[in-house]
């Protein structure tokens, strides 16, 4: 089946179930952006550390122009992931998406991986960078996504450190099996997320994955990043059909550096450089794509009401703790 024979909106005919807008009767669709330099990628973390991210130009505010371009020429608003360091080192980026009707949500201050984290370390990472995005903005940070995708079994530990921060959801579940990250039998719809030790209060913290599609009993991740880049965009166009077609929210995620073919080149190992490299020239016109085939694209934290809803009906999903290999 070629890209064009694939179903889009005017192909679709979504039942009148949970994970539809009720206010216009079309599936729920969310793009988010999880804003970092390219230097400070995990494939990077040992090969360009810390102490040397200031000898690598910066690229961030000319792959967010490009991006928010894009979405203003196709009137898609979205959720962007801020490190708290790219906000401070330019504190008007924050501002210029908040101003053009965006969502401003927290990815953390410094792109730590939870297992690298404490509870406490945590605490101060993710109250810092959201004392630093609501001051630019003026709005309060309502979500918050883990640096790839860490929040697991090992590092449940960090769902009462974010109910006890305040945010009102959590993006940083992704229900698929993979040896980084991942927790193959979480629900692949919004669900209440618990850890096992307790906490979280009451029914839980609103937990919003990324979208998936299932084949054979299997869930396949092709919500975005490196997958979106790799593989036939005729996967992810499978994945918003089924999404849509089971009344499911399809919420996708990318990166800035993904759309910069001109990026500088790191001393990755071959593996790092396949996944940090590919399909960098084509990300650009593959997104607006997907954005203009799929009508209805709105920031997470305008979809909290109905995501709550499908997550009241889904249940609560207790993440057992699990220690560290």
């Amino acid at each position: 089946m070629t890209r064009n024979t694939l179903p889009t909106d005017d192909a679709i005919v979504c039942p009148p179930t949970a994970g539809l807008d009720s206010s216009c009767g079309k599936p729920i669709r969310c793009v988010s952006i999880d804003v970092e330099e390219y230097f400070q990628i995990e494939a990077a973390n040992g090969v360009v550390g810390r102490g040397r991210w200031g000898e690598w130009p910066s690229r961030v505010e000319r792959n967010m122009d490009l991006l928010l371009d894009l979405f203003d020429r196709t009137g898609c608003r979205a959720t962007f992931f801020f490190l708290g360091c790219v906000a401070e080192k330019h504190p008007d980026l924050a501002r210029r998406c908040a101003d053009m009707g965006h969502e401003v949500a927290s990815h953390g201050s410094m792109h730590d991986r939870l297992h690298r984290l404490t509870p406490e370390s945590m605490r101060t990472d993710v109250l810092g960078s959201k004392r630093i995005l609501e001051d630019q903005t003026g709005r309060a940070v309502l979500g918050y996504r883990a640096p790839t995708w860490s929040l697991t079994r090992e590092t449940s530990w960090a769902v009462d450190v974010l109910g006890e921060a305040g945010f009102a959801y959590d993006a940083s579940v992704f229900p698929v099996r993979h040896p980084m990250y991942g927790v193959a039998d979480a629900p692949d719809r919004p669900f209440y997320l618990k850890d096992s030790a307790g906490g979280a209060g009451g029914a839980g913290l609103l937990e919003v994955p990324p979208l998936t599609w299932r084949v054979m009993g299997k869930k396949l991740a092709v919500a975005g990043g490196g997958y979106f880049r790799l593989l036939p965009l005729s996967l992810m166009k499978r994945g918003l059909a089924q999404a849509a077609a089971e009344g499911r929210p399809a919420i996708l995620y990318f990166h800035p550096w993904e759309f910069d073919p001109g990026m500088p080149r790191m001393p990755l190992n071959a593996t790092g450089r396949v996944r940090t490299y590919t399909g960098l020239k084509s990300s650009a016109g593959k997104l607006e794509e997907i954005i203009r085939g799929y009508a209805g694209w709105r920031p997470i934290g305008d979809c909290l009401s109905e995501l709550g809803a499908i997550a009241k009906k889904t249940g609560v999903f207790t993440l057992r703790r699990q220690a560290a290999a």
